[in-house]
């Protein structure tokens, strides 16, 4: 009968005291000057942020309100777990054990990184409060979605090199498992590739960020916008108040406005009005002044300590186009504000003679009828 000799734990912890007793430790120092340079940097990897572990995770780490403690231990674990299988691998010239080591090194490289991008993001789009005299960085939701995307990147190229470590390079040809999932987004890339880049940009760039008022004049958009997604960008409109959502690459192919209260004279909203040629200027000077009154006891979101603006912007084939300007207090009383002046408007017309009905020009292709 053939006898096959099995590998148990015992045998495998007596071949590593035999071999430390043959080698000894002048064996040990030999195979160390032969090392080639991967082994060297990954030593020396190790040993910076075995000694330098906690002043790497308070320089890479913002001010927050969580501590980093937890975050060392997780650093100084991943450490010690590749020093370990390093020292195996080199002692012992196991490969397998050297794919553990570089896998741990991986592992510890995209730990760092993704710490270090964190920390970049929540500097810049996180929001920054005091807190018992201390400045400290929160979380907004751009600075979170951002972060995602970040910690996505990271873990694509962490895998393209795993599988480059251990020898897996087959996995990404087109009749494997991960080759199908690649073609699939490939194929798919027109449906949510445009949208979710436009999604990053709108991010990034800070310019509109949730609580905005936006209109979008092309698509007859006035709305508050509450998130932006993946691909899409979720609004609560102002004018039917329910929540509607558009693509993120709208945000950028059309023009959008942003009423904001950054600014010292608050925000201007405006109201044109079609007034007859047979009007004088003069009555319709006075009449859009009493209407602006009338609109600020109608609703306190007009700003009746600023005067309004009134401008002749069209000379039109069948009217003039008169603009009143307005201040408001509170951006998201656009709407409210829009109704009252319109209001205002209608209630005093016959009072000051005016007629809003736009006059008609008719004009016929053989000439006036008899």
């Amino acid at each position: 009968m053939n006898q096959t000799n099995s590998i148990t734990p015992t045998n495998v912890v007596g071949n590593v005291v035999d071999s430390i007793k043959d080698s000894g430790i002048s064996g040990l120092l030999d195979y160390f000057t032969t090392l080639n340079s991967v082994h060297y940097v990954t030593f020396v990897i190790n040993l910076l942020i075995f000694i330098f572990g906690k002043q790497i995770i308070n320089n890479l780490s913002v001010q927050t309100i969580g501590v980093n403690q937890p975050r060392l231990r997780l650093l100084r674990l991943i450490n010690t777990i590749l020093f370990l299988t390093y020292l195996i691998a080199v002692a012992f010239q196991l490969q397998l054990a050297s794919n553990f080591s570089h896998t741990g090194l991986l592992m510890l490289l995209i730990y760092l990184g993704s710490q270090f991008t964190h920390s970049l993001i929540l500097k810049k789009y996180g929001r920054q409060r005091e807190v018992e005299g201390t400045s400290l960085y929160v979380e907004s939701h751009s600075s979170h979605s951002l972060h995602l995307l970040s910690l996505l990147l990271l873990g694509v190229m962490a895998g393209l090199i795993f599988l480059n470590i251990w020898g897996l390079e087959d996995w990404l040809q087109t009749t494997s498992f991960l080759g199908a999932i690649a073609v699939l987004v490939f194929t798919t890339k027109d449906y949510w590739l445009k949208d979710f880049i436009s999604g990053i940009m709108v991010i990034s760039n800070g310019n509109i960020e949730r609580g905005d008022v936006i209109r979008i004049p092309n698509e007859n958009i006035l709305a508050i916008v509450l998130e932006t997604r993946g691909t899409l960008t979720l609004l609560r409109d102002l004018i039917r108040n329910h929540n509607i959502t558009i693509p993120n690459s709208l945000l950028l192919n059309e023009q959008v406005e942003i009423l904001n209260t950054e600014s010292r004279k608050g925000v201007s909203d405006f109201v044109d009005f079609n007034i007859g040629y047979d009007t004088p200027s003069e009555s319709t000077q006075k009449f859009l002044e009493a209407v602006l009154k009338k609109a600020c006891k109608l609703t306190s979101t007009i700003n009746s300590e600023r005067e309004g603006i009134i401008k002749l912007v069209s000379n039109g084939d069948h009217a003039v186009t008169w603009r009143l300007l307005y201040n408001l207090k509170a951006v998201h009383g656009v709407v409210e504000a829009r109704n009252s002046i319109n209001r205002a408007a209608y209630e005093l017309q016959k009072e000051y003679g005016i007629e809003l009905a736009t006059p008609l020009t008719h004009s016929f292709p053989t000439g006036i009828p008899e």
